[in-house]
């Protein structure tokens, strides 16, 4: 069982990591060329990966918790992102960037709760409700507010 749960949890780990990294390529990068659609299908994987994984990982008293949702959440945005591009819609290319910057924005907030919740200098601040733990999460909501408003 343990085996499992370390399986699990590098996979989550790598998945969460090569979506970060293909993210800010597709972000930063040129939209609609060929680097852009292949770097984005392996976003939308490593993302489907980061969190499938993530529903099977249960916090220390053994059960769900708020990130779960988070994790079906982006789900549900990661989806008809990409299956936006393959229909083509009247609305498909505003709703594949939505969702695509929806689903990056989620995984920045994971990545802000995973580095107050995993470096002891800075967990106090996530155990204690400290407001900085909340300013930066306003700081990230505040730049994807930007990035959206520049991109649709």
């Amino acid at each position: 069982m343990e085996l499992i749960k370390t399986i699990l949890s590098w996979t989550h780990t790598i998945s969460a990591s090569l979506s970060l990294v293909f993210g800010i390529i597709v972000l930063l990068g040129v939209k609609g060329n060929i680097r852009h659609k292949k770097i984005g299908l392996w976003y939308f994987y490593a993302m489907l990966f980061n969190n499938i994984t993530a529903l099977f990982i249960l916090n220390a008293f053994g059960k769900w918790f708020f990130p779960h949702y988070l994790a079906i959440a982006c789900l549900i945005v990661i989806i008809p992102g990409i299956i936006s591009i393959k229909l083509k819609h009247k609305y498909w290319h505003k709703v594949h960037i939505i969702c695509m910057v929806l689903s990056f924005y989620l995984l920045i907030g994971g990545a802000i709760n995973e580095t107050f919740l995993h470096i002891p200098n800075l967990r106090p601040y996530l155990v204690n409700n400290d407001p900085v733990v909340g300013i930066t999460y306003m700081f990230a909501q505040l730049f994807f507010n930007g990035v959206l408003s520049l991109e649709i």
